[in-house]
């Protein structure tokens, strides 16, 4: 199992193809294995990056570190330890934030960025107040009952009474609710608590960057992008929103949205 050690962590990690760098960035309790129709199709023309972020599942876990700037620094750190230069990063929910704030502290060491389902770089504290209470539940469950009870839990509330982003009526249902339930008890308990917490205003200074960005979305995601708060932003684009897909619409329509980040590469000079 390939594991990369860096800033006082085992990250798991995978690498496919050969080329220009793709990096792939997973949101909170999310995980890298909604990427792999990502990594077939895209691994063909350039080396593709992905992995699992601090406090989930296969990296190594750890009883500090989840704040925006640290897990920034991991993923600095990362590229460093991978020879990882001038990367395409795409990301999803949370992995938008860190991709931004990446982008924020480091302008001239990325090519471009794909920024899926990206609200929460601009609604952080209202995610935190939905996950106080969704976790409060979720810890509890596990810590009292296990993991197969936390996964029932999620098999019939998933996606209505909590952590709405889960698709009730997908064919990726089961798979998104195995990730969601998939990482250690921490995480849950504080982990993801104290990265939406450590998330600051950073629009204003995403704005000013002169770096290529595509947003993209499901037509059915329950926190929709807002494009119109990046509004002036040069390079900046939002792609049309994707029919019958929700907050994971690299994984429930894996063709339509490969065809935007295809597309939108083969635009980049």
């Amino acid at each position: 199992m390939p594991v990369a050690n860096v800033n006082g962590c085992g990250f798991y990690y995978e690498q496919s193809g050969k080329g220009s760098d793709l990096v792939f960035i997973h949101g909170e309790i999310h995980g890298m294995e909604y990427w792999d129709q990502q990594v077939a199709e895209f691994s063909k023309n350039h080396r593709c990056t992905i992995y699992n972020r601090r406090g989930h599942a296969k990296t190594e876990w750890t009883d500090y570190g989840f704040s925006l700037v640290n897990q920034t620094r991991d993923l600095e750190l990362l590229f460093e330890k991978l020879d990882i230069r001038q990367p395409v990063i795409i990301g999803l929910a949370f992995g938008t934030t860190i991709a931004a704030y990446y982008a924020i502290r480091n302008p001239a060491k990325v090519r471009a960025l794909v920024l899926g389902a990206w609200s929460e770089m601009h609604d952080a504290l209202e995610y935190f107040g939905r996950w106080e209470q969704y976790t409060l539940q979720a810890a509890h469950l596990l810590e009292r009952e296990g993991r197969d009870a936390f996964i029932d839990l999620l098999r019939e509330q998933g996606g209505r009474t909590i952590y709405k982003v889960i698709p009730v009526d997908s064919p990726v249902r089961e798979k998104v609710i195995q990730m969601f339930a998939s990482h250690p008890l921490g995480e849950y308990q504080r982990g993801m608590l104290e990265f939406a917490l450590s998330v600051p205003d950073m629009v204003s200074d995403f704005r000013k960057l002169d770096i290529p960005v595509l947003g993209v979305c499901g037509a059915d995601d329950p926190y929709p992008d807002r494009p119109e708060v990046l509004r002036g932003m040069a390079n900046f684009r939002e792609a049309p929103q994707i029919p019958g897909a929700g907050r994971f619409a690299n994984w429930e329509k894996p063709a339509e949205f490969n065809a935007v980040i295809g597309a939108f590469l083969q635009s980049l000079p």
